[in-house]
């Protein structure tokens, strides 16, 4: 009884193998041309880089890739001591900014945007910062990504260091938009810094 049950079995199994086998060169058979060919799929695929498998310093894959990256963008570190956390060096929220980028992927026009800096949006290789001016009588804010490719220079006009501007230890000084006759020495400041440079 157990010797017919495994017989049954076996062949069962044998005709579920060769129905699979049917069906799959079936699949790969055009009925309407002999002509046309079905790309066979790779036996082996491409390999995970070993960096990637194993990151140093037990570093994960996201921190390792993002270290890559601000190798590739910032070499000599000088962005990142500017925007950094704790860095004596590093940029304050309060300081007169002008940033030059480029205003198409050919690289050949440029543009140059000037104002204070509100904020610094820490986050590694998408770190970014914000800065306001006052254009037309009109309060304009443009964000810039620290390590975009599209950002051609960034010079720093005045820095923050408290007498200019109150509160300046703070994180963001966000409470400048509330603030028109400040935002307007700012920008009165950074038109006639563009005016002296225009003439040297």
């Amino acid at each position: 009884m157990i010797n017919s049950t495994l017989r049954c079995c076996r062949t069962a199994v044998r005709g579920m193998a060769t129905a699979s086998e049917a069906s799959s060169s079936k699949a790969q058979t055009y009925p309407f041309s002999a002509a046309v060919t079905f790309p066979t799929s790779p036996s082996t695929s491409n390999p995970t880089p070993k960096n990637l498998l194993h990151p140093k310093n037990g570093k994960s894959v996201v921190e390792h890739v993002n270290a890559q990256l601000l190798e590739a963008y910032d070499p000599a570190s000088l962005r990142k001591t500017l925007f950094s956390r704790r860095n004596p060096l590093r940029l304050k929220p309060g300081s007169v900014i002008s940033v030059a980028s480029y205003t198409d992927a050919t690289k050949s026009t440029s543009t140059v945007f000037s104002g204070v800096l509100l904020g610094i949006g820490r986050k590694g290789i998408d770190t970014s910062f914000t800065l306001r001016n006052i254009v037309n009588r009109t309060g304009v804010e443009m964000k810039f990504k620290v390590h975009s490719p599209m950002i051609k220079k960034i010079e720093v006009i005045k820095e923050a260091d408290g007498k200019g501007l109150k509160l300046a230890r703070r994180a963001k000084v966000n409470y400048l938009r509330d603030k028109p006759g400040i935002m307007n020495q700012i920008a009165a400041a950074v038109k006639q810094t563009k005016v002296s440079s225009v003439k040297a």
